[in-house]
């Protein structure tokens, strides 16, 4: 939240009968009405401009939970102009530094001047810039950072993710930002149309960088949402495990195999304590191009990683490494402890390539025994012994709990039509 006290724009008189402002206020209204913070007299306008002013124009307003935002309401019948374009009755967008506001017959009146300038302009190049206002930083990974943005128009947020690419040597081969791996992260993108697949709204690629609009998460990450909340109660945890199986089971029905499954790749819709997620970051995710092939990378976070992936004397890999990664996650949700910890990443990879872990500690006293059961099942060392993602799906705990099945359906089917509403007003 910003202080009221403080200035957070300017608008710069376009015309000798209007003075500056300073906006300190959170909003301003222009009109005829003398009640209006800018008023257009009578007096000091001619008759052909006034016939076109509302009693009030127009509001600018500052975003009550973003300080980058600052919107523009038009509430006249005669138009608002930005830069020109005409904005529409009771419609609204997002103007920034720079923006010219016109009124009426296209009576240009203020230059609006921004207090907030997030980050650089070249963030994001031109072709984006028309489109988008970009915001506050949501993180930082190895190869970029994601940036909250909003449609200009539609004033819908997103997340922005931006991807500065590595050399294209061998020498490279195995950074998540080489050119070869972000072109496979681009297909996998393209290709993908689930519910609980974070959604993709659009690509653009120029020589150095790769700049991915996505669906933005209001819940934030599912990590963040275990580590600092009290310990999920079976039900909670059994309520989210099921939407990841949904959305692996889709994943592998297509062809991708994830690679890189753990809590900070899983986000929440929304702040709710029953909320739909939704899986996100393809960087190292496998795709089947039409033929049988095997995975030979080693990749992903250490504390979730398969053990076929680390043990040497293993030559290839499959997609099971992904129901290796949900049972980590299953069990981390449940006991707030990961299943395999070590400081020393060599001791780590042990625990993990023989499957030491327990599941003894008093907070799995309250834990059904199904639920430590398909555990156990998905942290098989073999994964040829290890369970599939369809018995997964018709194992007791899941299976039976009609409740949960039927409740998650149904958000599901609101979550599909609301995507295709969203579609249609873009």
């Amino acid at each position: 939240m910003f202080s009221s006290k403080t200035q957070w724009g300017r608008l710069i008189s376009c015309l000798p009968q209007l003075d500056s402002v300073d906006l300190v206020a959170p909003e301003l209204i222009l009109g005829r009405s003398e009640e209006c913070d800018i008023v257009i007299h009578k007096s000091k306008f001619l008759e052909k401009e006034l016939v076109f002013v509302s009693k009030e124009h127009f509001i600018i307003q500052r975003d009550f939970e973003d300080e980058f935002i600052v919107y523009l309401h038009d509430l006249s019948k005669n138009g608002t102009y930005v830069n020109d374009a005409l904005v529409g009755r009771h419609k609204r967008i997002i103007i920034q530094n720079n923006d010219s506001i016109a009124i009426g017959n296209k009576l240009k009146v203020y230059i609006y001047k921004s207090m907030n300038h997030p980050v650089e302009e070249s963030f994001i190049p031109a072709e984006l810039r028309k489109k988008y206002v970009t915001s506050r930083l949501l993180g930082v990974g190895g190869c970029g950072q994601v940036r909250l943005v909003y449609d200009k128009v539609t004033c819908q947020q997103y997340a922005l993710k931006k991807i500065t690419k590595s050399r294209d040597s061998p020498s490279q081969i195995h950074n998540i930002n080489h050119p070869k791996r972000v072109e496979t992260e681009i297909t996998i993108l393209e290709g993908l149309s689930h519910p609980l697949i974070v959604r993709t709204k659009e690509i653009l690629e120029d020589g150095s960088d790769v700049y991915i609009v996505l669906e933005y998460m209001k819940g934030g990450e599912l990590s963040t949402r275990i580590s600092c909340g009290p310990t999920f109660s079976e039900s909670t945890a059994k309520f989210f495990f099921y939407q990841m199986v949904l959305a692996v089971q889709y994943l592998h029905s297509v062809g991708i195999t994830h690679r890189d499954l753990k809590p900070g790749n899983i986000l929440l819709s929304t702040t709710d304590t029953k909320t739909l997620l939704k899986i996100t970051d393809f960087g190292l995710s496998f795709l089947l191009m039409g033929y049988e092939e095997v995975m030979k990378t080693v990749c992903g976070t250490l504390f979730y990683i398969a053990p076929e992936i680390l043990n040497p004397t293993i030559k290839e890999y499959n997609s099971q490494v992904d129901i290796w990664s949900l049972g980590v996650i299953l069990f981390y949700m449940l006991s707030k402890q990961l299943p395999f910890q070590s400081n020393d990443r060599a001791s780590l990879a042990r625990l993990i390539i023989n499957g030491k872990y327990s599941m003894k500690e008093p907070i799995w006293y309250e834990i059904s025994f199904q639920a430590k059961d398909l555990i156990a099942k998905m942290l098989k060392v073999n994964s040829k012994e290890r369970i599939n993602i369809h018995d997964i799906l018709s194992h007791s705990w899941i299976e039976k709990d009609h409740l949960l099945r039927y409740t998650v359906e149904n958000m599901l089917k609101k979550e599909v039509e609301r995507n295709q509403q969203t579609s249609m007003t873009n």
